[in-house]
């Protein structure tokens, strides 16, 4: 193929027969054998804690997540770079898990992701999460961007299938729909203006506990806040960089940070100083 970017035993049994694999699994009385018919018990158990995975208990809640906002005028680049990195592994705390394009950067960003995305990691594509994303994916007919591959054969590449590992991008389609455990799977969907941006940005169904803005146009990133005013921290073209609340206004190492009070809530902003000031 080449790829593209995009216990039971009878009672006749003896005592040795019984207890052969006792070096491999402790016995505890009044259990079952958990590896009886099971040829690879490595491969058993690894998909057995599969369930359970990751331990830090983010597979049954969301954990921070972030939604990306992409204007016209935003970095793309920057934007994509952090997409393909949380997808790589779509589970977690703090991940990527809704982006909200402008429209005249859609089919870009489309393009260029698929060009970009990188394999999941090798737990994912078994995990319950990610399975009954596929399942709800297929019930609702839902246009995804993701790796394909392609029969060698087939040389004008026409009859491509997603490749085993790949991630997923949901296209037109808010979170919520995926039911409310992490997805394993990052949305996208598309404004026109920034009303709608806030209309989409609360259609996703998600207690954001970050709203990352990409925008050249500052004034677009404090429009966003008097509608988003559920939400507590907002990141101006930037991305996972460190809030530092303890402070009103403050700028620290080329990032400027404060503190807003907006219908009576308190919002975090940070985002990358433009020119370095010197003092006198």
């Amino acid at each position: 193929m080449a790829d593209e970017h995009g216990v039971h035993g009878g009672g006749g049994e003896s005592e040795k027969e019984k207890d052969e694999d006792a070096d491999v699994l402790p016995r505890f009385k009044g259990l079952p054998n958990i590896t009886e018919g099971v040829e690879d018990i490595h491969a058993h158990l690894l998909k057995r804690h599969v369930f359970l995975y990751p331990e830090d208990g983010t597979h049954k809640k969301w954990v921070a997540p972030q939604i990306m906002i992409l204007f016209e005028s935003g970095n793309i680049n920057q934007v994509i770079d952090a997409v393909v990195n949380d997808l790589k592994h779509p589970i977690g705390n703090g991940l990527i898990a809704s982006i909200l394009v402008q429209e005249p950067l859609r089919q870009t960003l489309i393009r260029r992701l698929r060009a970009r995305m990188e394999l999941m990691d090798e737990r994912i594509p078994e995990h319950p999460n990610f399975l009954h994303t596929l399942k709800m994916i297929e019930r609702m007919s839902c246009k995804t961007v993701y790796i394909e591959e392609f029969d060698v054969q087939d040389k004008q590449k026409l009859n491509g299938r997603m490749k085993p590992r790949s991630p997923i991008v949901v296209l037109d389609f808010p979170q919520i729909y995926f039911g409310d455990k992490p997805s394993a799977i990052i949305t996208l969907n598309t404004f026109r203006n920034l009303n709608e941006a806030i209309r989409l940005c609360y259609r996703e169904g998600l207690n954001f506990d970050t709203v990352s803005i990409w925008t050249n146009k500052l004034t677009e990133g404090y429009d966003m806040l008097s509608g988003l005013a559920k939400f507590p921290n907002f990141r101006f073209n930037c991305i996972n960089v460190p809030f530092k609340a303890s402070a009103m206004v403050t700028v620290n190492n080329h990032f400027h940070y404060e503190v807003l009070a907006v219908s009576g809530e308190l919002i975090t902003i940070a985002f990358p100083m433009q020119y370095v000031l010197y003092g006198p």
